[in-house]
């Protein structure tokens, strides 16, 4: 019982946290809450595995105020512990929580072998490939959701990265 309790609070604090952004909203808002929803809805199963940081994608850009100050917050202490981590070459999800806290895993649905698009953590991405280079060959644990048909699902990601304009190269950090 105990444990629901701090899990409860944890995303109380969570949303709690995300108050500032509803006056942003707009109708990609609306967009990525239906596939977010979808995917749960229409996921077959997850697994977790370990990708290459550099073929994780995100779903939308960081560009509100809230996620600006923790990407930088956890852009700083990842250039603290850069070294430490570099000799891991694997984030888990144990070693992230240590540094760079987070309610959730990163979860993300792939399009292909080197296209997987994080919906959730993208935050906490957007902060690993600004410390990290390709070349420093990072990898990090995901949860990745699967679909017996993923098409519709893969269309409408494909379209809000597009409206974000992630598709063509925009930086994900926006301020």
């Amino acid at each position: 019982m105990e444990i629901l309790i701090q899990k409860i609070k944890q995303f109380a604090a969570y949303l709690w946290g995300k108050k500032s952004e509803l006056t942003d909203m707009d109708e990609k808002d609306l967009l990525l809450s239906k596939v977010v929803l979808d995917i749960h809805r229409k996921r077959s199963h997850k697994t977790v595995e370990i990708v290459p940081l550099f073929h994780l994608l995100p779903i939308h850009p960081i560009n509100r105020e809230g996620s600006l100050t923790s990407t930088s917050q956890r852009i700083k202490i990842l250039h603290d512990k850069q070294e430490e981590l570099l000799t891991k070459k694997i984030l888990t999800n144990e070693a992230l929580k240590e540094c760079i806290p987070s309610i959730s895993a990163i979860k993300a649905v792939r399009l292909s072998d080197d296209e997987i698009v994080a919906y959730e953590g993208n935050g906490r991405l957007a902060a690993m490939q600004e410390v990290f280079s390709s070349g420093d060959n990072i990898s990090v644990e995901v949860e990745i959701y699967h679909f017996k048909r993923p098409r519709s699902i893969h269309r409408r990601i494909k379209r809000l990265r597009r409206l974000h304009k992630l598709d063509v190269g925009e930086p994900v950090i926006r301020p």
